[in-house]
């Protein structure tokens, strides 16, 4: 099956090294579980390990995937979907290897959309090494997820790949005036209920990470996770 990504960015690793040091963990990484892909412009071929960011639109994917990596190169919008592909941002490892951060279109915006992402979405997981399922924090509606997640990862070996992650940590009530990094205890408390939620409507194989891409909260968590699960593969 030929699936086909659309690349907005071709950097280093480093560019998220220096940021969250744990991706350096991908230079030492054995090199089993690569997938190959051939430019279409070029003709060359690589491997790669693609870790995918899915999730209900206007979820904060595409913006998750800008904190990581400390630019907003990935488009953004509170009020419309920005994505309609597979967008891409690559980072050379070394030699000829690459590490991509796979940003989907967001589901929940109608139903003929839905069918035609959630395909989309078929196609691409058998190639991640990890599938970030990106949540809100400060929503009570997971019903579009929790449909999507019973129709996509049906397999074990599916469910073992996706890290869900609690975004938009800092919107969680009750909200104060000033934009902290860290989250008030009143808010923690809050957190660790919707975590519990969460857990009990996905029945995640790891742990429900909590962060805010807004404040930089927990991000290095989310980024030593996404790193280990992509190299348990």
């Amino acid at each position: 099956m030929d699936i086909t990504k659309y690349r907005l960015h071709r950097g280093d690793i480093s560019e998220l090294s220096k940021r969250f040091p744990a991706f350096d963990q991908f230079k030492d990484a054995d090199r089993f579980g690569w997938h190959k892909w051939v430019d279409q412009t070029t003709g060359l071929g690589y491997l790669e390990r693609m870790v995918l960011f899915i999730g209900k639109s206007g979820y904060g994917k595409s913006t998750t995937v800008n904190a990581l990596i400390g630019r907003p190169i990935l488009e953004t919008s509170d009020v419309e979907a920005c994505t309609r592909e597979c967008q891409c941002l690559d980072f050379h490892i070394g030699n000829n290897y690459w590490l991509s951060l796979g940003d989907l279109p967001g589901i929940g915006e109608s139903l003929e959309r839905d069918v035609e992402y959630l395909k989309l979405y078929s196609d691409f997981f058998s190639y991640a090494s990890a599938i970030v399922h990106v949540l809100r924090a400060d929503t009570r509606d997971y019903a579009v997820d929790e449909q999507a997640v019973r129709h996509l990862t049906q397999a074990s070996e599916l469910k073992r790949k996706v890290i869900y992650a609690l975004g938009q940590c800092d919107k969680v009530e009750p909200i104060t005036r000033h934009l902290h990094q860290a989250p008030t205890v009143e808010q923690l408390k809050n957190i660790d209920l919707k975590l519990r939620e969460v857990a009990k409507v996905f029945s995640p194989h790891h742990p429900v990470v909590p962060y805010s891409a807004e404040t930089g909260w927990n991000m290095a968590v989310l980024s030593n996770e996404i790193v280990r699960v992509a190299l348990s593969e």
